[in-house]
């Protein structure tokens, strides 16, 4: 039987994947950005959940770091925009 955390591990790996495979096919802009803006943001919050164990953490502080991973990930989307 696994670890809570080595599944959670695992997950991230299995997420990971994705994303490789998507830069190795030479997709680019949106095609290639939403997802893996998506993927990250999944990812995160599997971090802040599980690993700085904010789950079962009152609302304000998951939220502060949820929102700051948004606006982190909405301003590298931002930036990476295809003129």
């Amino acid at each position: 039987m696994l670890k809570t955390s080595t599944a959670h591990w695992l997950i991230l790996l299995a997420l990971t994947a994705p994303a490789v495979v998507l830069t190795r096919d030479g997709l680019t802009g949106n095609a290639l950005l939403a997802p893996v803006l998506l993927l990250t943001f999944i990812k995160g919050r599997i971090v802040i959940d599980h690993f700085m164990a904010l789950l079962p953490v009152g609302a304000p502080w998951r939220w502060i770091l949820l929102g700051w991973l948004f606006l982190v990930l909405a301003l590298i989307g931002h930036a990476f925009q295809p003129t």
